[in-house]
């Protein structure tokens, strides 16, 4: 008789799932979001993680500019670009999987982002990426 390793055996179904963290840039400017409303209202602030030589972070740069330059009303302070080789943490945490794009506090966007969706973010609201690096 072949038994299943321990560590391959099911969980008990009592034992409750792990909670989930809406994961937060690190914006300098970051306010807080509104408690009382159910949607609190799209407030523009774009956070990108890259770093210099990055093709990938450049083609997005370059997206938020141009959606910027067309729609000001969209992302009003500007864009906030972060070096994740700068900090050790963030080059720990983020590793290759740049450029990272933020709006509101909210991950949208990893390797890759496209204008549609980074417009339903500015327009819409952010919604999270189903796989969190």
């Amino acid at each position: 008789m072949t038994r299943t390793p321990r560590h391959h055996r099911r969980e008990s179904a009592a034992r409750p799932a792990p909670a989930r963290h809406i994961l937060r840039p690190p914006d300098p400017r970051a306010t807080s979001v509104q408690q009382d409303s159910a949607v609190p209202p799209v407030e523009g602030h774009v956070v990108l993680l890259g770093r210099s030589g990055c093709h990938l972070c450049a083609a997005v740069t370059e997206l938020i500019a141009a959606v910027q330059a067309e729609h000001p009303e969209l992302i009003p302070d500007g864009a906030v670009e972060v070096d994740v080789d700068s900090d050790l943490a963030l080059r720990s945490r983020w590793g290759d999987h740049v450029p990272v794009t933020f709006v509101d506090g909210v991950l949208i966007g990893y390797w890759y982002l496209d204008r549609d969706t980074l417009m339903a973010a500015l327009t819409e609201g952010p919604t999270q990426v189903r796989v969190i690096p």
